[in-house]
């Protein structure tokens, strides 16, 4: 249970509210995608409407925790999916409410603050540095705007300012703590007796009219559903390698691409000094640039002159330094005239459309290029697999035609040069091989196949494909009581076992209750007990429905309590209490007595603010 407490201690009222922000997130990125789609609202609190693309949002998250919960291959279907619009709708009314009553509280967020939690968020930043081009791409990839980026913060931050006023009144009392602690801290001695209904049922003999009968009463768990095999083509990227190519004129080509590339990142790092000029003020700019050329020329610093002459206010405390350079980040005439210069050289003087620059070369990064030696086995690697990923495309796309055209796979199989191979016979849940993908266990059941048609083409991954045609349909039959004899045998002892373990554990039980030593019982049985000193509720030694047992019995006065329970294994369980130790807050040390009160504090707070929150909504003005 600490553990616990300690993992819910981490965040304030996380229970209730840990998915509100990502709604805010995911809302706001939505609208300001979908602004064309009908909005006409359905719902509104106090006049603020909610419009569908919310609730559709909302609903769809509902839909996809369900499914992420209960497995993605659940079927659905048989689920009422009305019921989540309305949930959908009854957490977009809280929210609303939510933020509606931070806004009367007086919550505000500031531009600065907004401006300092994007400027630290990491997924804005280069190096550790924020840099607004990559944010304004991340923010675009995920349909998002900048404007309604800073509105979901601005809504996620009133949202924590109102959550954070009730965790900074919450308090928890002494006693309080106290009493958590001695249940939490709470030890117990107990031992117990396991009695296998698996080891009883080993013991177990089955008549041939026991099998019978089960046969004829449970006929529907024997049923055997439908089932199909299928031939199909299956077209493999890995196969199609040996009739790739790659000839010497490719590798020199790609080879050369590279080394221009590797040129054409060369960077470079400028400092300049900037008169700026315009119109008729050109030529005495020009000239007033070669009278400072004339005196770097003969030896005066340059980050001296650009502290006295530049007009870049920026560079100009810097020595000039405008960074660096690929050859796209400054001005064409900027550019021309520093790839001509040599390391620490300066320019003579170059305008551009900002007024003259006298600009210097002061440092140069060049990529040392690996030899064509080097790189040709990578090359052809690469082309090679260029080569077979276009090939791959271009025979699934024949493939796909050419089953849609024939009549069987006999055809797509003589020009494409691929075997036929066939599947066994495996039912909807799947087989072995291709018959284990889903998406081939989806068509092979469904009408087109079923009514003899070719599939279409079926990507299992990114390297193979198939085509499936349907070789053999049987429909749902009994299996024969040959098929399911052990299976039948086995279901009988195992349930015998259990009957068995009951009622032996029962009566070591009635026993005990009557202090009757059971001790020579047990040996003859096989049995013993097991146990332990000092079991804590977070022990996690043993089986938990034991644990169960052991920690609702009641503390004995002077004799041990005792308890006996069937366990969903069949197995049957007798528990002996014998003595309870309270636990004590001054036993636990300072980082358990903290995560206690932590956790006291989030629930006492997510009470009132729930219990505030529902009083806000009956007295609020909502129509759906």
């Amino acid at each position: 249970m600490l553990q616990t407490i300690r993992n819910n201690s981490q965040g304030f009222l996380a229970k209730i509210f840990v998915g509100f922000v990502i709604f805010i997130f995911a809302i706001f990125g939505l609208n300001s995608l979908v602004t064309f789609v009908n909005t006409e609202s359905t719902v509104s609190v106090n006049g603020v409407n909610i419009d569908e693309v919310a609730i559709e949002s909302e609903a769809q998250r509902i839909t996809q925790d369900l499914l992420s919960s209960l497995g993605a291959q659940i079927d659905i279907s048989g689920i009422d999916t009305t019921q989540f619009r309305e949930q959908a709708i009854n957490n977009l009314i809280e929210r609303e409410l939510v933020l509606q009553t931070a806004l009367e509280n007086g919550m505000l967020i500031s531009s600065i603050t907004l401006d300092r939690e994007i400027a630290r968020t990491p997924e804005f930043q280069v190096n550790g540095v924020f840099s607004n081009q990559r944010a304004q791409a991340l923010l675009a990839s995920f349909g998002l705007t900048p404007a309604s980026y800073r509105a979901s913060l601005q809504q996620q931050g009133l949202v924590n300012q109102m959550l954070t006023a009730y965790s900074a009144s919450s308090f928890a009392t002494p006693q309080e703590l106290e009493n958590l602690a001695r249940i939490n801290e709470e030890k117990r001695n107990f031992r117990y007796i396991s009695i296998r209904a698996a080891d009883l049922a080993q013991t177990e003999e089955v008549s041939e009219e026991e099998i019978s009968q089960y046969y004829d009463a449970n006929s529907a768990l024997f049923m055997q559903t439908e089932r199909v095999s299928l031939e199909y083509l299956e077209l493999n990227k890995n196969d199609l390698l040996a009739d790739i190519e790659v000839t010497e004129e490719q590798i020199l080509a790609q080879y050369d691409i590279e080394i221009s590339a590797l040129q054409a990142q060369t960077e470079r790092r400028a400092s300049h000094i900037l008169l700026q000029a315009s119109g008729n003020e050109i030529e005495e700019a020009t000239a007033q640039a070669l009278e400072i050329k004339a005196r770097l020329d003969s030896g005066e610093n340059f980050d001296d002159l650009a502290a006295e002459f530049s007009d870049d206010g920026g560079s100009a405390q810097f020595g000039g330094d405008v960074g660096y350079t690929t050859g796209e980040t400054f001005a064409e005439e900027f550019e021309s005239a520093l790839s001509q210069l040599a390391l620490n050289e300066v320019s003579e003087p170059v305008r551009t459309q900002f007024g003259i620059h006298l600009i210097k070369l002061t440092e140069i990064s060049e990529n040392e290029a690996p030899s064509l030696e080097e790189s040709r086995e990578r090359i052809v690697r690469e082309l090679q697999d260029q080569a077979v990923d276009e090939l791959y495309v271009t025979r699934a796309e024949e493939l796909n035609n050419l089953s849609f055209e024939s009549v069987d796979l006999q055809e797509p199989a003589d020009i494409l040069g691929l075997d036929i191979q066939t599947t066994e016979l495996f039912d909807s849940a799947g087989g072995v091989g291709i018959a284990a993908e889903s998406a081939v266990i989806t068509a092979a059941f469904s009408s087109d196949v079923r009514e003899g048609l070719n599939s279409e083409l079926i990507a299992l991954d990114d390297s193979r494909s198939v085509v499936i045609r349907l070789l053999e349909f049987r429909e749902p039959e009994s299996k024969t009581l040959t098929e399911v004899r052990g299976e039948i045998i086995s279901t009988i002892k195992m349930q015998k076992g259990e009957e068995q373990a009951v009622s032996l554990g029962e009566t070591f039980l009635n026993n005990l209750n009557n202090d009757q030593n059971i001790d020579n019982l047990l040996t003859v049985q096989g049995l013993k007990w097991d146990g332990g000193q000092n079991l804590s509720r977070t022990s996690t030694a043993l089986n938990p429905e034991i644990m169960q047992i052991i920690f609702s019995l009641s503390k004995p006065d002077s004799d041990p309590v005792y308890q006996g329970q069937q366990l969903s294994s069949g197995d049957y369980v007798i528990a002996e209490l014998q003595e309870v130790t309270p636990g004590s807050l001054d036993e636990m040390t300072e980082e358990n007595q903290l995560a206690l009160q932590n956790y006291l504090m989030q629930m006492g707070a997510s009470s009132d603010f729930s219990a505030y929150m529902s009083g806000v909504q009956l007295k609020a003005d909502i129509e759906r």
